[in-house]
């Protein structure tokens, strides 16, 4: 008997693996081939260990309830483990009945009435009991898992700096996928392994009291089978698995870094270079990925095979003992024995996936369990011990007394040696001096992020480990030098500096907030957002404002709070001289006004020159300090810096602060500007696209050309597999036959030899067409895939920049598109049309038979067909929902914690602990709520959908009985009908089970499609992937036209001349504003050449136009005379060389990054690299690296210093021999000796080229040959530095505002 000769069989199989449609072992009973995605690994040692609590250095598993510490949690765990064991009886005894219903068929009307009501009677049973433990569980697993999230989160908020140091917890990983994990083994998986071990001892006992010897049989032969080919089976395909995953994780992680510096990607036309090393890297996943799929491909068809073959074995067994009478009971009873043992091999089989799920939540129950249970801190904001600090405590002495400290987490070096510092209240104390010595750590001490080793800090004679930590908080304000803000609205970021007792009414607030923005030069742009200061900063990290507005916002926060102690670290590093000026005057007036006590730590020397007292700290001891006056008027450390600092010729500025203010003249009106205009490359409209399923399907198809035998192949096994229904009912019916009729032993035991060698034979037919069919699919769909990433990849880094501003194309965005998507899209690649066919061969043919053996029988149950179809769909799109309800219900909460740990330093000085708690708990309630409802009414559902089967079958039992009492039929044609309609019916529910998948493989292809469809305006050229070309046609694109030797176009004579002319550029996404407004410059060959104003000014924007970046929206730029429109994006860009202010290095070694700078069609030796490295002195540092050239960057250069960074941007661009050379703020995150050096490689690097540098540090561009100074996108002045200081126009004023003599 086959497995669809079941149907109570059929539906326990699919009860039992309801949460896991995707492993669903036990159901053989669709005839599509199934694609075999195994979760689960080979189960490791500690397992059971872990489980039952054994393991001494892990949490067990039991552990993870214990969060349940109420009455109702508890009882309502014991609930569900009662109801989940009760809810194994029922289907054995259904087993039993439908053996006794085929015993005697056709049944006397009593036996009938009888045999129906005990059969609807279990099957209410059932339905109450399912429903109930799936109730109970849900509900245990969203308590467990709702708690074990707030505890987590309330515990992150209290550890101290040095606990995130030190351990490095990722908290928004606890929170998010090991909470989900915890929720999984905590919740419907439980109830559902409970209900299947219940379920095998009922069964086993059942079997042995029916036929002792044929259960033990079955029991000897199918376990130890299927427990072979599952264990074996889901090692090889965990296996191969890791092995795609660790292939498709750096290919992701190349392609990250690739989108996040797409703008140095395209300066130097490397995309080609990182397609092809990415397509590199996927075709090793594919190859793997195919292995995976072929081991689980056999692990299917060998599940079946044994499936069949257990059937055929069982019904010879039993046809043996009718023949010599040593059996009670005929067809009935071998049918009940081989549906109960062969389901209780399948739980077996089941077991290992559980267990293994158990034991990841068990593992992250650990990691979870490891902050909630670490020791309290020393530091601890919820104590409520400790002197409550005020504005009157600051009005003493700051004082660090013999001070020592190193940080926890490099306990080796000493931050801070025995220092000695004196902070006299309501004044301004700026620090100075190089990295690392140890200024950024006085901030931190004092606001207690940590305590010092040795010595103590004091305010007014009072240590400061005496102070209530909340209130002292409180008092003190930090700038910190990386910008922090927290997703909400510009007004919500501002008023978070009033910490959450603030007793101030809402006018109150918003008006503080205005002059706090006021006070940090921020309420001008504010007001010039769209919705002011209503405007919503965007994702974790305020993406929609740039650094220099994150800074000011931050500033302002620090500011509304009025604090007693306000501590700037590099509050200004992303400003420019004139906003700097701005601010750092309204913070001297307000510093005098309130007398409060202000610490200035800075690289910026200008910035701290008019301070009370300058501190210049070196390896963590204080040198000296006094006035700026006083520091100058000695040989001093601090005047070595002033003098790398010093800008020349500046005593000629006449002493007129109205300068800072100075205003160009009028811009040109629009109309003047577009009387230049010439016309440009119009990106193109965006349209709908409405793509089809069936043009889906065939673009998906298009795709997969190259593997179309493969498809051809798998259709056909589909089909094979679909039609074995028809064999199945004509075998099932003729055994029913054979072993219920009381004919001659001998014709018996021929006719059910015949029948159960057939049942052998399909086993055999299933093992090739399921093996053979999900491999074909699995290698079609591993090079869709592959080939969709590569695609889309190249299509992302072609487009336009403006394209990255658009809504949806952020990094994250694209990356989804690129994994999540292309991933989505492999089951369009043959796997749906599969089992299309599958189901549709399965059902047309199952109604054709049924309808020429017994058209009566067949016309009322193809009634009942809609109705089975229905309840599978139902099923199935409830367990989608639960999938997708437990990934995305905590989403918002997720991020919201996570945020707040990213910024655990901006929390902590804030003192938002309390107030991030409050969120979190907030965001996780509407949730917690939905999932409630949902387990409720979803599992009813559920478990009406599962029972509803039953009802059918009943009346299938009694309608057939009727119709073979009255002679219309005989008992064959009955058992050929019914497995013909009703268990096809049951496998045609798997198409359905596509439903969600075929949603999301639409929203994917649209998604995809309208990538690979997007055509740029500036680079428009033919995209193709690695993937259309054989292998040796690939090898000739990456390495076609490379030597050894110079290309002739790098031979030519040195060339670089640059000319705008009326160049205007509007963004779209800034409402049609002009970055650009009606510039004309023109640069001779080899002429160093600065660009300064404010930010904002259009330096920038100057400098991505001549890269292409964007075309002018009027006007043209000509490179040595020719408009650079005129040429190929690639031609034009190959002359020209990059440095940006964020250096964008790729996941390889620094010789892999470097040579990106290579010319298209370029190729150098090692040695070539080397000597252009020594030539801008970049050689000794790259030797000096622990592997040298072959040193590992990391991503986006994890692996080295900024400073490191930036010298092999350098060497990247020298590499390229370029004529033109950019440099865009190349230095301004540098210390002043690292600026020094960087300044050295920079002068090397500009001689005999034509270089044009961005820059708001004005010392480093004072011997450039000319200046141009922008302001509001035009430029006002122009000339050699002391030219523009004769002006006394902007660029005086801003070189004033740097002055430092």
């Amino acid at each position: 008997m086959s497995r669809r000769q079941a149907p109570s069989r059929e539906l326990a199989a699919q009860e039992r693996h309801q949460w896991r449609d995707d492993v669903d072992i036990a159901s053989l009973s669709t005839a599509a081939p199934h694609r075999w995605h195994v979760e689960s690994t080979s189960l490791p040692k500690n397992l059971f260990r872990q489980l039952l609590g054994l393991n001494p250095f892990k949490t067990s598993y039991f552990a993870l309830f214990r969060p349940l510490t109420d009455w109702q949690s508890r009882f309502i765990l014991l609930a569900g483990v009662l109801l989940a064991i009760a809810g194994g009886i029922p289907l054995p005894i259904i087993g039993v009945i439908f053996g006794k219903l085929i015993n005697s068929f056709p049944p006397s009307e009593e036996e009938l009435r009888v045999h129906i009501s005990q059969l609807l009677g279990v099957a209410v049973a059932y339905f109450v009991v399912t429903w109930g433990w799936a109730v109970c569980w849900g509900l245990v697993g969203e308590r467990v898992s709702r708690r074990i999230r707030e505890q987590l989160v309330e515990r992150a908020m209290g550890m101290e700096m040095a606990y995130f140091e030190v351990e490095c917890p990722d908290i928004a990983n606890r929170l998010t996928a090991d909470t989900q994990t915890i929720q999984l083994g905590t919740s419907e998986k439980v109830g559902l392994f409970i209900q299947s071990a219940s379920y095998f001892v009922a069964a086993f006992v059942v079997g042995l009291i029916l036929n002792a010897k044929l259960a033990g049989i079955l029991f000897a032969a199918v376990i130890p089978s299927m427990a072979i080919i599952v264990c074996g089976g889901t090692t090889l395909v965990s296996t191969y698995s890791k092995k795609a995953s660790s292939f498709t994780e750096k290919a992701a992680s190349l392609a990250e870094g690739a989108i996040r510096a797409v703008q140095v990607v395209q300066a130097f036309n490397a995309s080609d270079t990182l397609s092809n090393k990415h397509v590199d890297m996927l075709s090793l996943s594919i190859r793997a990925g195919i292995r995976k799929a072929m081991c689980g491909a056999l692990m299917l068809g060998s599940v079946y095979f044994v499936a069949y073959a257990a059937n055929g074995l069982a019904f010879w067994e039993g046809s043996q003992m009718v023949a010599s009478n040593s059996s009670k009971g005929g067809a009935g009873t071998v049918y009940a024995v081989v549906f109960l043992m062969l389901d209780a091999a399948f739980v077996i089989g089941s077991f290992g996936p559980f267990l293994q799920t158990f034991a990841l939540a068990a593992s992250s129950g650990a990691k979870a369990f490891a902050i909630l249970d670490h020791p309290e801190p020393h530091i601890n904001v919820y104590s409520n011990d400790g002197i409550r600090a005020d504005a009157g405590t600051f009005k003493g002495q700051i004082s660090f007394d013999h001070v020592t400290f190193v940080y926890p987490a490099r306990p080796a070096t000493r931050v801070l040696e025995t220092i000695n510092l004196n902070f006299k209240p309501g004044a301004m104390t700026g620090i100075v001096g190089t990295s690392g010595s140890g200024k950024s750590t006085v901030a931190s001490l004092l606001l207690r992020f940590y305590d010092p080793c040795s010595g103590r800090i004091t305010i007014g004679g009072e240590d400061l480990r005496n102070f209530h930590i909340p209130s002292l908080r409180a008092q003190i304000a930090l700038v910190d030098q990386e910008s922090v803000v927290f997703s909400g609205t510009i007004l919500d970021n501002i008023s978070q500096g009033l910490g959450d007792d603030h007793g101030l009414s809402e006018q109150e607030v918003l008006e503080r907030c205005h002059q706090a923005a006021r006070d940090a030069n921020a309420y001008a742009f504010i007001n010039d957002l769209p919705e002011g200061f209503q405007t919503r900063v965007g994702a974790a990290g305020g993406t929609k404002l740039s650094g220099g507005q994150k800074q000011r916002l931050c500033l302002a926060r620090a500011l509304i709070g009025q604090p007693s102690l306000l501590i700037l670290d590099e509050p200004t590093s992303a400003l420019d001289a004139t906003s700097e000026k701005l601010v750092l005057d309204a913070l001297n007036r307000a510093a005098h006004v309130s007398g409060r006590t202000t610490i200035m730590i800075t690289h910026r020397l200008a910035t701290v020159k008019d301070a009370d007292t300058i501190m210049i700290m070196h390896h963590g001891r204080l040198v000296e300090q006094g006035t700026h006056q006083e520091l100058m008027s000695r040989d001093s450390s601090y005047k070595e810096l002033v003098n790398a600092q010093s800008l020349v010729e500046f005593d000629s500025i006449p002493e007129d602060d109205g300068l800072i203010q100075a205003l160009p003249e009028e811009l040109p009106s629009e109309k003047a500007v577009h009387e230049h205009a010439v016309p440009v490359a119009q990106a193109p409209s965006k349209k709908e696209n409405t793509l089809s399923a069936f043009g889906i399907i065939k673009r998906c198809l298009k795709l997969s050309k190259p593997e179309a035998f493969f498809i051809g192949v798998g259709i056909c096994a589909s089909i094979v597999g679909g039609g074995m229904i028809i064999g199945e009912a004509l075998v099932f019916g003729h055994l029913v036959q054979t072993l219920n009729d009381n004919a001659n032993p001998i014709v018996v035991k021929d006719h059910a030899d015949f029948y159960c060698l057939m049942f052998f034979v399909l086993s055999i037919i299933a093992l090739v067409a399921h093996s053979v069919g999900s491999s074909s699919f699995g290698v079609v769909s591993e090079n869709l895939v592959g080939r969709t990433r590569d695609l889309s990849l190249r299509a992302i880094l072609r487009q336009d920049m403006s394209w990255f501003s658009e809504p949806g194309h952020s990094s994250h965005s694209l990356m989804s598109t690129l994994n999540m998507d292309s991933g989505h899209l492999s089951g369009l690649s043959g796997v749906i049309i599969g089992t299309v066919f599958s189901v549709t061969t399965s059902i047309v043919g199952g109604i054709i038979l049924a309808h020429i053996v017994a058209w009566k029988i067949a016309i009322v149950l193809l009634a009942a067909v809609p109705i089975m179809i229905v309840s599978g769909f139902m099923r199935l799109r409830i367990l989608a929902k639960f999938e997708e309800l437990h990934e995305t219900a905590y989403n918002d909460a997720a991020a919201l914690a996570s945020e707040a740990c990213q910024g655990m330093r901006a929390v902590q000085a804030l003192g938002r602990e309390k107030d991030i708690l409050r969120l979190y708990k907030k965001a996780i309630e509407g949730p917690y709520k939905k999932s409630l409802r949902f387990i409720v009414f979803g599992n009813l559902l559920l478990a009406f959908a599962l029972a509803i089967t039953y009802f059918v079958y009943s009346l299938a039992y009694w309608w057939g009985s009727r119709n073979v009492r009255n002679g219309d039929y005989s008992t064959l044609d009955f058992f050929i009908v019914l497995p013909a309609l009703l268990f096809s019916a049951q496998g045609a529910g798997q198409l359905f089970s596509l439903a969600p998948e075929l949603t999301r493989a639409r929203s994917a292809a649209l998604s995809v499609f309208a990538l690979h469809d997007q055509k740029p305006s500036i680079d428009n050229g033919h995209l193709g992937g690695a993937f259309d070309k054989t292998d040796n046609e690939k090898a000739v694109s990456v390495r076609s036209g490379r030597s050894a030797s110079m290309s002739a176009d790098q031979m030519s004579p040195r060339r670089g001349a640059v000319e705008f002319r009326h160049v205007s550029l509007a963004y779209a996404n800034r409402g049609g504003k002009y970055a650009v407004k009606d510039v004309d410059l023109r640069l001779s060959p080899g002429e160093f050449v600065a660009l300064v104003g404010p930010s904002g000014a259009g330096k920038s924007s100057a400098v991505s136009l001549l890269e292409r970046f964007f075309d002018p929206t009027s006007g043209s730029i000509f490179v040595d005379g020719e408009d650079i429109r005129s040429k190929s994006v690639s031609d034009h860009r190959k002359r020209l060389a990059l440095v940006p202010q964020e250096p964008d290095l790729f996941t390889g070694s620094v010789f892999f990054n470097i040579s990106l700078g290579l010319r298209p069609g370029q190729r150098a030796t090692r040695e070539e690299i080397e000597d252009t490295c020594k030539k801008c002195g970049v050689h000794d540092f790259v030797m000096g690296l622990p592997d040298g050239y072959n040193t590992e960057c990391g991503l986006n250069g994890s692996q080295l210093s900024g400073g490191q960074k930036q010298r092999i941007a350098i060497a990247r661009a020298l590499v390229r021999d370029p004529d033109i050379l950019l440099l865009d703020e190349a230095t301004s995150a540098l210390d002043s000796h690292s600026e020094a050096e960087m300044q050295k490689a920079i002068a090397m690097a500009a001689s005999e080229r034509t270089t044009i540098v961005v820059a708001h540090r004005l010392a480093s561009i004072q011997n450039a040959d000319r200046i141009f100074v922008f302001d509001h996108g035009r430029v006002v002045e122009q000339g050699k530095h002391a030219e523009l200081i004769a002006l006394n126009g902007v660029y005086a004023a801003m070189v004033k505002a740097q002055a430092l003599a």
